[in-house]
């Protein structure tokens, strides 16, 4: 039988799994999110079966505590982030754009942790292998690079 202390430790301990969690894939940046791969996949379960094993307490009392308590973080944690802007950036970033007319901004690629060829595969996804023909590639805030081309350079 759990008690209310116990049940307040592993609230406790569930919250810092879950903003850890978060606060992992913030410091991972978008090309976790977008662009995983199975290295990236197997390092990101790793880190959270470890945390995981640290926040939760013996029991099915403290398991159950535990699921509900992350998926309730999670679910404040998407409306704060409609809610509030400023919040939503802190957690998930902010679109940054790769290719304005044709100049592609090498900086930003590495800052986000994308290579050329990564922003290649975005632009070879919606028909167009070369990035100086691209209107605009975005790296969304989901990882996921979202690419424009302009009328004229499909001719």
């Amino acid at each position: 039988m759990l008690t209310v202390t116990a049940v307040m430790w592993q609230v406790m301990a569930a919250t810092v799994y879950y903003a850890a969690l978060v606060a992992m894939m913030r410091l991972a940046g978008k090309r976790l999110a977008g662009q995983t791969t199975t290295f990236d996949l197997l390092v990101l379960i790793s880190l959270s079966v470890v945390l995981q094993q640290i926040a939760l307490f013996k029991g099915v009392g403290n398991a159950l505590v535990f699921v509900v308590t992350v998926f309730g973080a999670h679910v404040l944690t998407a409306r704060a982030c409609r809610r509030f802007p400023q919040f939503k950036r802190l957690v998930r970033g902010q679109p940054r754009p790769l290719v304005i007319d044709g100049r592609v901004f090498h900086a930003v690629l590495e800052e986000e942790g994308l290579t050329y060829e990564d922003l290649l595969a975005g632009c070879r996804k919606v028909g167009e292998p070369d990035p100086t023909r691209v209107s605009l590639a975005t790296l969304e805030e989901t990882g996921q690079i979202s690419v424009v081309v302009a009328a004229t350079s499909r001719n």
